[in-house]
Protein backbone atom coordinates (compact mmCIF):
# COMPACT_ATOMS: atom_id res chain seq x y z
CA UNK A 1 0.00 0.00 0.00
CA UNK A 2 1.10 3.60 -1.34
CA UNK A 3 1.63 6.36 1.41
CA UNK A 4 -1.70 8.04 -0.77
CA UNK A 5 -4.03 5.32 0.09
CA UNK A 6 -2.96 4.84 3.69
CA UNK A 7 -3.35 8.63 3.98
CA UNK A 8 -7.06 8.97 2.19
CA UNK A 9 -8.11 5.79 4.08
CA UNK A 10 -7.38 7.15 7.53
CA UNK A 11 -8.44 10.61 6.91
CA UNK A 12 -11.73 9.09 5.66
CA UNK A 13 -11.45 6.68 8.69
CA UNK A 14 -11.29 10.05 10.95
CA UNK A 15 -14.06 11.95 9.26
CA UNK A 16 -16.36 8.71 9.74
CA UNK A 17 -15.81 8.10 13.31
CA UNK A 18 -16.40 12.04 13.87
CA UNK A 19 -19.69 11.60 12.37
CA UNK A 20 -19.88 8.92 14.71
CA UNK A 21 -19.24 10.97 17.52
CA UNK A 22 -21.44 14.23 16.26
CA UNK A 23 -24.20 12.39 18.42
CA UNK A 24 -22.33 12.51 21.94
CA UNK A 25 -20.99 16.60 21.00
CA UNK A 26 -24.23 17.54 19.43
CA UNK A 27 -27.51 16.57 21.03
CA UNK A 28 -29.69 15.71 18.25
CA UNK A 29 -32.98 13.77 17.87
CA UNK A 30 -32.87 10.18 17.63
CA UNK A 31 -34.11 9.81 13.76
CA UNK A 32 -32.05 13.34 12.58
CA UNK A 33 -29.18 11.55 14.24
CA UNK A 34 -29.23 8.06 12.54
CA UNK A 35 -30.42 9.65 9.53
CA UNK A 36 -27.23 12.34 9.23
CA UNK A 37 -24.66 10.07 10.77
CA UNK A 38 -25.54 7.19 8.93
CA UNK A 39 -25.42 8.96 5.85
CA UNK A 40 -21.95 10.70 6.45
CA UNK A 41 -20.10 7.09 8.01
CA UNK A 42 -21.61 5.48 4.56
CA UNK A 43 -20.18 8.08 2.54
CA UNK A 44 -16.91 7.97 3.65
CA UNK A 45 -16.55 4.20 3.67
CA UNK A 46 -17.85 4.12 -0.30
CA UNK A 47 -15.53 6.92 -1.14
CA UNK A 48 -12.86 4.72 0.73
CA UNK A 49 -13.76 2.11 -1.41
CA UNK A 50 -14.35 3.69 -4.86
CA UNK A 51 -10.91 6.02 -4.40
CA UNK A 52 -8.41 3.89 -2.76
CA UNK A 53 -9.74 0.30 -3.41
CA UNK A 54 -11.83 -2.22 -1.50
CA UNK A 55 -9.56 -2.67 1.56
CA UNK A 56 -9.91 1.20 2.30
CA UNK A 57 -13.34 1.14 2.55
CA UNK A 58 -13.51 -2.64 4.62
CA UNK A 59 -11.19 -1.27 6.90
CA UNK A 60 -13.75 1.59 7.62
CA UNK A 61 -16.71 -0.63 7.93
CA UNK A 62 -15.44 -3.19 10.21
CA UNK A 63 -13.28 -0.09 12.23
CA UNK A 64 -16.81 2.13 12.35
CA UNK A 65 -18.55 -0.64 14.64
CA UNK A 66 -16.38 -1.17 17.05
CA UNK A 67 -16.11 2.19 17.73
CA UNK A 68 -19.92 2.84 17.96
CA UNK A 69 -20.05 0.01 20.60
CA UNK A 70 -17.34 1.94 22.52
CA UNK A 71 -19.29 4.65 22.61
CA UNK A 72 -22.10 2.77 23.62
CA UNK A 73 -24.42 3.31 20.36
CA UNK A 74 -24.38 -0.28 20.07
CA UNK A 75 -26.00 -1.49 23.21
CA UNK A 76 -24.59 -5.81 22.82
CA UNK A 77 -21.02 -7.07 21.77
CA UNK A 78 -22.68 -9.15 19.44
CA UNK A 79 -24.57 -6.10 17.43
CA UNK A 80 -20.57 -5.38 16.55
CA UNK A 81 -20.02 -8.36 13.40
CA UNK A 82 -23.52 -7.64 12.45
CA UNK A 83 -23.38 -3.97 11.28
CA UNK A 84 -19.92 -4.76 10.50
CA UNK A 85 -22.03 -7.89 8.01
CA UNK A 86 -24.28 -5.36 6.61
CA UNK A 87 -21.49 -2.83 5.73
CA UNK A 88 -19.30 -4.96 4.44
CA UNK A 89 -21.99 -6.38 2.15
CA UNK A 90 -22.83 -2.29 1.38
CA UNK A 91 -19.05 -1.43 0.62
CA UNK A 92 -18.25 -4.74 -1.46
CA UNK A 93 -21.80 -3.90 -3.65
CA UNK A 94 -21.06 -0.55 -3.89
CA UNK A 95 -17.71 -0.93 -5.26
CA UNK A 96 -18.22 -3.68 -7.76
CA UNK A 97 -21.27 -1.31 -9.21
CA UNK A 98 -19.08 2.02 -9.22
CA UNK A 99 -19.43 2.24 -12.90
CA UNK A 100 -22.86 1.94 -13.16
CA UNK A 101 -25.80 4.25 -12.82
CA UNK A 102 -25.57 5.91 -9.45
CA UNK A 103 -29.45 5.11 -9.18
CA UNK A 104 -28.79 1.49 -9.69
CA UNK A 105 -25.69 1.31 -6.76
CA UNK A 106 -27.78 3.10 -4.73
CA UNK A 107 -30.46 0.65 -4.92
CA UNK A 108 -28.84 -2.17 -4.38
CA UNK A 109 -26.31 -1.56 -2.09
CA UNK A 110 -28.73 -0.16 0.39
CA UNK A 111 -31.45 -2.54 -0.55
CA UNK A 112 -28.92 -5.70 0.38
CA UNK A 113 -27.42 -3.71 3.54
CA UNK A 114 -31.17 -3.25 4.45
CA UNK A 115 -31.57 -6.94 4.19
CA UNK A 116 -28.73 -8.34 5.55
CA UNK A 117 -29.15 -6.33 8.50
CA UNK A 118 -32.77 -6.40 9.51
CA UNK A 119 -32.90 -10.62 8.47
CA UNK A 120 -29.28 -10.86 10.97
CA UNK A 121 -30.72 -9.09 13.86
CA UNK A 122 -34.39 -10.86 13.58
CA UNK A 123 -32.29 -14.11 13.88
CA UNK A 124 -30.11 -12.84 16.72
CA UNK A 125 -32.84 -11.55 18.29
CA UNK A 126 -34.67 -15.19 18.03
CA UNK A 127 -31.29 -17.05 18.97
CA UNK A 128 -30.63 -15.45 21.99
CA UNK A 129 -34.76 -16.13 23.16
CA UNK A 130 -33.92 -19.59 22.07
CA UNK A 131 -29.98 -20.48 23.30
CA UNK A 132 -30.16 -18.30 26.35
CA UNK A 133 -33.26 -19.12 28.09
CA UNK A 134 -34.63 -16.51 30.53
CA UNK A 135 -32.27 -13.94 28.51
CA UNK A 136 -33.58 -12.11 25.67
CA UNK A 137 -32.99 -8.54 24.17
CA UNK A 138 -35.74 -6.49 25.82
CA UNK A 139 -38.56 -6.20 23.79
CA UNK A 140 -38.58 -2.07 23.23
CA UNK A 141 -34.79 -2.49 22.37
CA UNK A 142 -35.32 -5.20 19.81
CA UNK A 143 -38.21 -3.25 18.42
CA UNK A 144 -36.07 -0.07 17.84
CA UNK A 145 -33.00 -1.97 16.48
CA UNK A 146 -35.49 -3.47 13.98
CA UNK A 147 -36.72 -0.78 13.22
CA UNK A 148 -33.40 1.02 12.76
CA UNK A 149 -32.32 -1.99 10.74
CA UNK A 150 -35.10 -1.40 8.04
CA UNK A 151 -36.13 1.20 5.73
CA UNK A 152 -33.76 3.54 7.25
CA UNK A 153 -30.88 1.94 5.84
CA UNK A 154 -32.20 2.61 2.66
CA UNK A 155 -32.67 5.83 2.81
CA UNK A 156 -28.89 6.69 4.87
CA UNK A 157 -27.10 3.96 2.04
CA UNK A 158 -29.03 5.93 -0.96
CA UNK A 159 -27.73 9.46 0.34
CA UNK A 160 -24.13 7.70 0.85
CA UNK A 161 -23.90 6.43 -2.50
CA UNK A 162 -25.08 9.76 -3.74
CA UNK A 163 -23.45 11.99 -2.23
CA UNK A 164 -19.97 9.49 -3.03
CA UNK A 165 -20.81 9.69 -6.34
CA UNK A 166 -20.96 13.48 -6.52
CA UNK A 167 -18.10 13.99 -4.28
CA UNK A 168 -15.84 11.48 -6.38
CA UNK A 169 -16.93 13.37 -9.31
CA UNK A 170 -17.19 16.91 -8.43
CA UNK A 171 -13.92 16.75 -6.70
CA UNK A 172 -10.39 16.47 -6.66
CA UNK A 173 -11.00 12.77 -4.85
CA UNK A 174 -12.05 11.38 -8.52
CA UNK A 175 -9.06 12.24 -10.55
CA UNK A 176 -5.79 10.55 -9.99
CA UNK A 177 -3.67 13.20 -8.27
Amino acid sequence: MNTRIITGTGLLLALALLSQSLRLIIPLPNMVSMFLIGSLVGLCMLVAAMRYGLASGLGIAWATPVIAFMQAMLPFAPFVPLVALGNTVFVILGYLLKNQSVWLQALVCSVAKCVVLYCSFALLFVGFAVLFVGFAVPYPIGRAVLFMMSWPQIVTGTLAVAGARFLLNHSSLGGNK
